[in-house]
């Protein structure tokens, strides 16, 4: 990494790039406010190659690891996978209650079910086929480059707690949706706001069904209509380039409006419409030739989102889900007349 490789977004706050080797995503932006104590936001897969982008990042920016807290706006292991490999002693991590809880449910011994083996059964119950659930396990990010799942360290964070990093005020902001516990957080008197995964500008964020969420992808656009009311001017993605965030609001708004219709004509099309079948009818923006020659990490990632666009659409009333030998199946509702 060289130095003309990382912007500053403002006096004090940088943009460091950390590669993604061989992940669609690319590359994480990872952001540091220096100062006293400097905070970073975000940290990348639990590899060493993240792991060394970052320290390089620190180092040509004349930041010491040593003092250096951080900040994960979610969960997934591209943007908390390092934290425990990059954490000092007498430094703090910081992540929302309510996304570590789910980190929990991703050890064992915990006294909460694994929360892979949730994800797993879940699949299973709608007919997916054993051995495609656990390719698709034995690829994903979540479980292959994640942190160490020992690591309990966190300073857990609520909706409007504040920190103070060099000279700003960082507000967090709790969006569900994306991951339960997904955090926004405003830069007071700046007009930026970090944004994790939360509203990205050329890819659209995966919405998926998480336990214990009975609605993920209604979570989520109740917080972009939250996260819609401030005056953001410096909008800084998990990914990719920054973009207008207004309009951006209103495009995931209507991506997801469109992701719906295709839902139910898939089921319409299909009668005894299943999960797997319906995600094949979906519109993925994925270099591959079918539905059945998806990469399994990102067929994991597809039938999470559909399944959080029929949960979307069964909690409000447009279809309704049976089950038989095969299991979990569904078919538009009958409108009353």
């Amino acid at each position: 990494m060289k130095i003309e490789d990382i912007e500053e977004i403002l006096p004090g706050i940088y943009r460091i790039p950390v590669p993604l080797k061989g992940n669609p995503l690319k590359e994480l932006n990872s952001y540091l406010i220096t100062g006293e104590r400097s905070l970073l936001v975000d940290t990348g897969f639990c590899t060493e190659e993240c792991r060394q982008a970052v320290e390089a990042g620190l180092k040509l920016l004349g930041a010491s690891i040593e003092d250096t807290d951080i900040l994960v706006t979610h969960l997934h292991s591209d943007h908390a996978g390092n934290v425990p490999e990059l954490l000092r002693t007498g430094s703090r991590a910081y992540i929302s209650e309510v996304d570590y809880r789910y980190l929990r449910m991703a050890r064992e011994g915990e006294g909460l079910r694994d929360l892979h083996t949730i994800q797993k059964e879940l699949l299973l119950r709608h007919g997916v086929e054993p051995s495609l659930v656990e390719e698709m396990l034995a690829t994903t990010p979540s479980r292959n480059m994640a942190g160490n799942l020992d690591f309990t360290g966190y300073t857990l964070l609520q909706d409007g707690d504040r920190i103070t990093a060099g000279n700003y005020t960082l507000r967090a902001i709790l969006t569900p949706g994306h991951t339960p516990g997904q955090m926004c957080f405003e830069i007071a008197g700046t007009g930026a706001m970090i944004l994790g995964d939360h509203v990205l500008f050329d890819i659209t964020p995966n919405i998926a069904n998480w336990p214990e969420a009975e609605d993920s992808l209604g979570d989520y656009l109740a917080s972009l209509d939250r996260i819609d009311r401030y005056e953001v001017t410096i909008p800084l993605p998990g990914h990719r380039k920054p973009g207008d965030f207004h309009r951006r609001i209103a495009s995931l708004k209507e991506h997801h409006r469109r992701r719906l219709e295709e839902c139910c004509r898939a089921i319409e099309e299909l009668g005894q419409a299943r999960l797997y079948d319906i995600a094949g009818r979906m519109t993925w923006k994925i270099r591959s030739g079918d539905w059945e020659h998806f990469p399994a990490p990102q067929r994991w990632f597809a039938l999470g989102e559909c399944l959080a666009h029929l949960d979307y659409l069964k909690k409000n009333g447009q279809i309704e889900r049976q089950e038989d030998a095969q299991g979990y199946w569904y078919q538009l509702k009958q409108q009353e007349v």
